[in-house]
């Protein structure tokens, strides 16, 4: 009769630290402990097991003062390599406040989690100090002291001023820069309007009195290829300008920089006689700062130009866009 109740004793004692089998058929004392893995002798007894700890951090940001997978939370430790872990949380307090000019100071400062294994109770059982430190769901609960650096953080702070107002004069200095070539560029296109204008005169005067010409000519000092790139600058150089003024807008919008540079076409015969196509570009340096800006090629649109009806018409939805604005 008492064997049997010393039996029975044993079994509740057993029962009560036990935990149901996990995927690798073997049980463990915490709920948030997984066996991965085993490895067995030829008897079918175990003698290494790959364990992980299923747990969670209150503040979450505990956990970025930790190596996660050398602490065998986000990634399974074999228990010959690694029977005990200790999750030191202050290891970096002393960097974090010279650096950051803030630090937090946990407490339990550290967790130590030991791992053994009763193979006649096909058990994997990991004792925790300090006791309590982890709650039955795997919740790891700490308080904390913010502490601060006054020095580091003057630092910071003047740092701070200092890339604030050489960002600002540097975006004052190139839309002063833009606003200067911009001008320039629109005073350019006005004389060549002009030019332009006076030239189209002297060329309809002189077909009204070519009683023997069939259709009106262009003059003879340029080529067709060259008077359809004239044409397209007169009539929607304005329009590609303001394209890229709005672009440089948003650039120094989000605080970076955008250096537009010079234009250049790409001109191929049309499917119309007279008619040419016409690809607009514009070389750029853009960039998060003036130090670190990079060359780049931005579109400006295709174009279909007829020097000969003096007609300019946008070929694709860049263009259509530009011409719409």
């Amino acid at each position: 009769m008492k064997k049997s109740a010393c039996y029975a004793i044993i079994f509740l004692l057993l029962s009560g630290c036990y935990t149901p089998l996990n995927n690798s058929g073997v049980a463990t004392t915490k709920s948030w402990l997984e066996v991965m893995g085993t490895r067995n002798d030829f008897n079918g007894k175990q003698y290494d097991s790959c364990y992980r700890f299923n747990i969670r951090f209150w503040p979450q940001e505990a956990a970025e003062q930790l190596d996660l997978r050398s602490a065998c939370i986000s990634a399974c430790c074999w228990r010959s390599d690694k029977e005990e872990v200790t999750l030191d949380f202050n290891k970096n307090f002393d960097r974090n406040l010279a650096y950051y000019g803030r630090a937090r100071k946990y407490s339990p400062e550290k967790i130590t989690l030991k791992v053994s294994h009763a193979n006649w109770l096909n058990t994997t059982k990991v004792s925790v100090s300090p006791q309590g430190a982890i709650s039955t769901n795997g919740l790891v609960k700490l308080s904390y002291k913010e502490y601060e650096n006054p020095t580091r953080l003057a630092q910071i702070r003047a740092q701070a001023d200092y890339l604030q107002t050489r960002r600002q004069a540097n975006l004052a200095d190139q839309a002063a820069l833009e606003e200067e070539e911009l001008a320039g560029r629109q005073a350019a296109q006005r004389a060549a309007a002009r030019k332009a204008k006076k030239r189209r005169s002297k060329q309809v005067a002189s077909t009204s009195v070519t009683v023997t010409s069939v259709s009106p000519t262009l003059t003879a000092s340029y080529s067709p290829e060259e008077e359809a790139k004239r044409l397209l600058q007169q009539e929607a150089g304005s329009k590609i300008d303001e394209y890229f003024y709005q672009m440089n807008k948003r650039y120094r919008q989000e605080g970076a920089v955008f250096l537009i540079s010079d234009r250049f076409w790409q001109v191929s015969n049309g499917e119309e006689e007279n008619e040419f196509l016409i690809l607009c570009q514009a070389k750029a340096r853009s960039g998060a700062d003036l130090e670190h800006l990079r060359a780049a090629t931005f579109p400006c649109g295709w174009w279909k130009v007829n020097p000969v009806k003096l007609s300019v018409r946008p070929a694709d939805k860049r263009a259509q866009e530009i011409w719409g604005n």
